[in-house]
């Protein structure tokens, strides 16, 4: 999973370029101030048909660089929680290159994500895959790193150290400070992943869930089933550990000798109509839809709010014989 801070205040609708080209994996935050410019009809077109899942950050302004500290404490924030194997930060401020330094183990004991600065979407895809330009922004790390960090020491009147380029080389090792750590267990990883997502009265039902599930469907079908649009939520935040965690799992849970078999579960009806047409999360979306609507009318407002007109319309058109059907069983349940 990767995500990507947009300084937008910075980059304007230019560094979103690229932003059609994310997948349902990818996130991207766009941080902008009452000084932003406004977002163009081109651009605005191409986020609508974005897969990622796009969030708007309004910063609290009032200070100078008020922007810039926002974005980098949310970007400290992400990296512990180690949710996402690349944060971009989408920029031209060079300032932001600090973070990519700081992040490289020259500091403390480096998480496994890796920090970045780029200045358009599309240039992070493309050291994302590899790509001849990816090779650029390493290029201009190493050569202008150095230079911010030797002028820095300079002002300050220390003697400054010679760094080298392979200190900010993606390809080199990272060197990793050993913490003294213990590792952490189950609970303590699963309990961090969910913090701040779900209460914590809700906390044992879903690792019951975890528990009983043995693959990431099941336990996102289980989650969506219990906590409906929610439980899509909980499965982000857990997804990209659920290896992990699983492995954890089992190592501190004692080998039963018996298991009852578990009964194959059969799709419910608005999965049978669905199926062929839908992916389970937009099936999904369609329930929370039912559950929150009263009539026909209502509910062919909302699927085209969900989807837009196009896909909405689809969804309905296959749902609507069977509405107030679904309706009763949603309340029934």
């Amino acid at each position: 999973m990767k995500i990507y801070l947009v300084d937008f205040e910075n980059v304007k609708s230019k560094g979103l370029e690229g932003i059609d080209k994310l997948t349902e994996t990818d996130s991207v935050i766009i941080f902008f101030s009452e000084n932003s410019d406004t977002l163009s009809f081109e651009m605005h077109q191409k986020v609508l048909s974005s897969k990622a899942d796009i969030e708007y950050f309004k910063v609290s302004v009032g200070g100078k660089n008020a922007l810039d500290f926002q974005l980098s404490t949310l970007l400290g924030f992400m990296v512990a929680k180690e949710t996402y194997s690349h944060i971009f930060v989408i920029s031209n401020d060079k300032g932001f290159d600090f973070l990519h330094t700081f992040w490289s183990g020259n500091y403390i004991d480096t998480p496994s994500t890796i920090v970045l600065r780029t200045k358009t979407i599309t240039a992070a895809i493309d050291f994302s895959n590899g790509s001849e330009s990816s090779a650029e922004v390493v290029k201009v790390l190493k050569k202008e790193l150095p230079a911010q960090i030797a002028n820095d020491k300079a002002a300050a009147n220390t003697q400054p150290e010679q760094v080298q380029p392979s200190e900010v080389n993606e390809s080199a090792p990272k060197k990793r400070r050993s913490s003294g750590r213990k590792p952490q267990s189950f609970d303590e990883m699963f309990h961090s992943l969910l913090n701040g997502v779900i209460t914590e009265k809700d906390y044992d039902k879903v690792r019951e869930l975890f528990a009983q599930s043995q693959t990431k469907e099941e336990f996102h079908n289980a989650l969506a089933k219990i906590y409906k649009q929610q439980g899509t939520d909980i499965y982000k935040a857990v997804k990209s550990r659920y290896s992990r965690l699983r492995d954890r799992f089992c190592e501190e849970t004692p080998v039963q000798t018996k298991q009852e078999p578990v009964p194959e579960k059969q799709p419910d009806k608005l999965t049978e109509i669905l199926a062929d047409i839908c992916t389970q999360s937009e099936i999904d979306r369609v329930r929370s839809c039912i559950d929150n609507t009263q009539s026909k009318k209502d509910f062919y407002l909302s699927m085209i709010k969900e989807f837009q007109k196009k896909k909405g319309c689809e969804f309905y058109k296959a749902v609507r014989s069977q509405y107030s059907e679904l309706v009763k069983k949603a309340q029934e349940s």
